[in-house]
């Protein structure tokens, strides 16, 4: 499955920013990201398209599907999201 390129991540731009800030995260590849060496969030392009945003919590993987382009709502729970999972680490 293949890493969603950068150029479908613009509208997510304010989301990425923010995480980039965050303690401890290091950005390995473009819009592939770490938390103290462990995996944490990355976005793949699946079928027909579509954009999916993986993010790692303490045990598990969580799948987002992120339309594009997002609505604020789905930017709110993707925000959720990755707080909530950032908090686990």
């Amino acid at each position: 499955m293949a890493h969603c390129p950068p150029e479908l991540l613009d509208d997510l731009a304010d989301v990425l920013a923010e995480v980039r800030t965050w303690a401890g995260v290091i950005e390995k590849k473009p819009n592939v990201f770490y938390v103290r060496r462990q995996p944490f969030l990355h976005f793949h392009l699946v079928d027909h398209g579509r954009r999916r945003a993986d993010v790692k919590g303490r045990i598990s993987w969580l799948q987002l599907d992120l339309p594009r382009p997002i609505s604020s709502a789905r930017r709110r729970t993707l925000l959720r999201a990755l707080r909530a999972r950032y908090g686990e680490k």
